[in-house]
This record gives C-alpha cells, sequence and structure tokens, in this order.
C-alpha cells in the first residue's frame, strides 16, 4: 500500500571524540558514514516516498541537511562529508545531555512535519559508539506521544549484552561488516518483521499516559480578525465554510459570522460546529482534525464536540430521560487555556482580564455570566448540549 511507503527519517549522527577512534578502518565516523550511505541507497530503492534530515552532535548539535525528499543529493552529502578530513571534537567524559538534546531537537522536527501533514511514518535513528545511552523521560513520554519510531544503533568492538527495552529498537555490532549489514537491513525492514518501536500506540494504552503531544502540537482554530469579520459578513457566497460549503452551518445554523474560525496555518474558514463534526469523523484523536485545505493538524474545543455528542444521541433516541445540568462559577484566572470562546455569543474569554464565568457540568462549555442570564430568561437550557440549567 502507498500509505507503507512515506516515511519521514531524523538521522542523529555522533561525532564526538571517540568516533575518531581507528578500530573500525578508516576510523568510526567513516564508517558511520558508510553506513548511512547504504541506509539511504536501500531505502531509496526500496520505498517511493522518503523525506530525511540529518543532524550531528558533538559539543553543540547542528543540522547538516534539512527535510529533503532528494535522496540523491543526500548520499552526495554524505560523499563530500567523507572525503573531508574528520575533525576531532571533545564533549566531557560520561556526558549524555548533548544526545539527549540533539533527540530534543529531532523530536521538534519531526512534531513540525507531523502538525502539518498526516500519512507519514515518523522515525529517528541514533548512530553512536556510545552504548550507555540515556533518554531523558521527557523525551521517552514525547516519542511514545507523538508515536515516533526511535531505532538506535551502537558499534564498537566490546561485545556488549542488549537489554531489551519496550521504547526503542536497540542494536549494538562489534565488526564493521556487522555494522554495515545492520543498517542495511534497517533499511529493508518489511512490516511482517517486529518493530517494538512502532508499537507506541499499545505502550500509551497500558500507561495511560497524562499529556497528550498531538494534542499539544496541533494549532488552535483563530478568531477572525475585525477585517475578516467584515467579509464573512457581506452576502457574496465567495467566503463560505470550506466544510459545508456554505455562510449558515447546517448543524446549529448559525452563520459564518458568528461561528466562523480560521485554520492558523493557511486561513481556511469553517463553522466551528461543522469542524466539531469534521473532528468527530476523524480517525486520528477524538478532538483533533486536519485542515480541509493545508492538512495542518487542528484541534476543535472539547465543549464542542460534548454537545454535538449528546445531541447525536439524542436524535439517536438513546437518551430518553430529561437532562438537567448545573452552571459551575470558574474564576477566569482558572481557566484551563488562555482564551475560551463562550458558547453563546462565540465571543472570547480572555483570562485574567474577564469577570467569573460558568461552565456547564454536563458538556462544559463556557459562557459569559450576560449570555448566561440571556438563556435563563429563555428556554433555562444549555445551548450547547441543550440539558435544563437547574
Amino acid at each position: 500500500m502507498m500509505e507503507e511507503k512515506l516515511e519521514n527519517w531524523v538521522i542523529l549522527l555522533d561525532c564526538t571524540k571517540s568516533m575518531s577512534n581507528e578500530d573500525f578502518q578508516p576510523n568510526r565516523f567513516q564508517t558511520a558514514l558508510s553506513g548511512l550511505k547504504l541506509f539511504f541507497e536501500n531505502k531509496y530503492k526500496a520505498f517511493q516516498k522518503i523525506r530525511a534530515s540529518i543532524i550531528i552532535f558533538s559539543t553543540k548539535v547542528s543540522i547538516i541537511s534539512e527535510f529533503t525528499d532528494d535522496i540523491p543529493s543526500l548520499i552526495s552529502l554524505i560523499r563530500l562529508i567523507s572525503k573531508k578530513k574528520f575533525k576531532k571534537q571533545y564533549i566531557p567524559e560520561g556526558s549524555s545531555f548533548i544526545m539527549d538534546n540533539a533527540l530534543s531537537k529531532a523530536i521538534d522536527i519531526l512534531a513540525q512535519q507531523i502538525q502539518n501533514i498526516s500519512g507519514f511514518k515518523n522515525c529517528i535513528l541514533l548512530i553512536s559508539d556510545n552504548d550507555n545511552i540515556e533518554i531523558s523521560e521527557k523525551n521517552q513520554d514525547k516519542i511514545m506521544g507523538l508515536k515516533i519510531s526511535l531505532n538506535i544503533i551502537t558499534f564498537s568492538q566490546e561485545k556488549k549484552i542488549i537489554v531489551e527495552n519496550h521504547h526503542f529498537k536497540f542494536q549494538h555490532f562489534n565488526t564493521k561488516q556487522a555494522f554495515l549489514d545492520g543498517m542495511k537491513n534497517l533499511a529493508s525492514l518489511d512490516k511482517k518483521e517486529k518493530n517494538k518501536a512502532q508499537n507506541f500506540s499499545e505502550l500509551i494504552e497500558q500507561k495511560k499516559k497524562k499529556h497528550d503531544f498531538m494534542e499539544e502540537i496541533a494549532l488552535s482554530l483563530r478568531n477572525p480578525s475585525s477585517e475578516e469579520l467584515i467579509k464573512f459578513k457581506k452576502k457574496s457566497n465567495k467566503i463560505h465554510c470550506q466544510i459545508c460549503s456554505s455562510k449558515i452551518s447546517p448543524i446549529k445554523k448559525y452563520s459564518l459570522y458568528n461561528t466562523g474560525r480560521l485554520c492558523s496555518h493557511c486561513g481556511t474558514p469553517m463553522h466551528l460546529h461543522c469542524a466539531g463534526l469534521w473532528a468527530l469523523k476523524s480517525s486520528e484523536h477524538k478532538n483533533l482534525f486536519r485542515c480541509p485545505y493545508c492538512y495542518s493538524l487542528l484541534k476543535i474545543p472539547v465543549a464542542i464536540l460534548n454537545g454535538l455528542n449528546i445531541n447525536t444521541k439524542k436524535k439517536e433516541s438513546l437518551v430518553s430521560k430529561k437532562l438537567y445540568v448545573k452552571m459551575i462559577t470558574i474564576k477566569p484566572e482558572k481557566l484551563k487555556q488562555k482564551t475560551q470562546d463562550c458558547l453563546k455569543c462565540f465571543n472570547p474569554i480572555r483570562a485574567p482580564h474577564s469577570q467569573n464565568v460558568f461552565q456547564c457540568s454536563n458538556c462544559k462549555a463556557y459562557f459569559h455570566k450576560k449570555c448566561l442570564e440571556e438563556m435563563y430568561k429563555i428556554d433555562k437550557k444549555c445551548l450547547n448540549c441543550g440539558g435544563l440549567i437547574v
């Protein structure tokens, strides 16, 4: 399948003092480059769509190649580095923070790719002669949360006992030929091979992670500017929701002027509730979805999804009893996000400068005090989920 052939790789290449040792001819660094060249050559033959970036680390972390799908150019770059005399660079013995910093950089690069486009398997390949690799808990959590496949390959003449680790795939080689074969095999792994580094979704369920890193990197839908609101209000149909193709939302009957939001990356307009329905249909995450135009990863307020779910169950007669809700007083400084929208007037509630606001106990929607008073006068129902206010 085509989806299996889409891969992003960030290569982390150790360039510390020990990599100049000549026990692997001509030295360890040149051996690492030879293995990397083999890896890319075999990847290029096996897959149609590969994108890669190369980072080296010694006393500092340096990106020597930004993300590119021009693999032949990357192979040429590796040849160019190989021809230059390897410059010894020093790092304090026993230090692992530079390696962890390099790993953080690789995660950030892939997070940006995940944010902007879907369909790629995201991988990190760390090549080093140091098998005493310490990965911070923060980086381990991010790797698992973003479902990144981490492959660590080390080589030295010492024989090492491989300790099983469910967070990544670790391989150690003690001869040059074994290392080169290992790099070649890594490039041609097929889906039948059990690679524990790819089973992060199962690990997340088992460990019940407190932090959702996919949600962290997703962009929020932005509120329109005053100039954009003027355009939304015009009768012209040139500007409409890119999901329902209308100025009026078919779900809640709100206009684009009232509930219009824009993709923070490309500015595509969409109704808040249409975006919520789009997110519910997405298999990626319960409150994340891809922009229908640029495919950037976006997030929708959970309250919108809760309201849509509750109203759908009502229509399907899955909820027969009357729903009673309470409006809980929330102080602005206690809002979970800096900005929340009131789901009656759809204007932002900006913390901590607002007066007390109220939150529905059922769907978690926020309302201005004035908006809540107006709702109470009309039918005493939460406008988002329809629950009777008590």
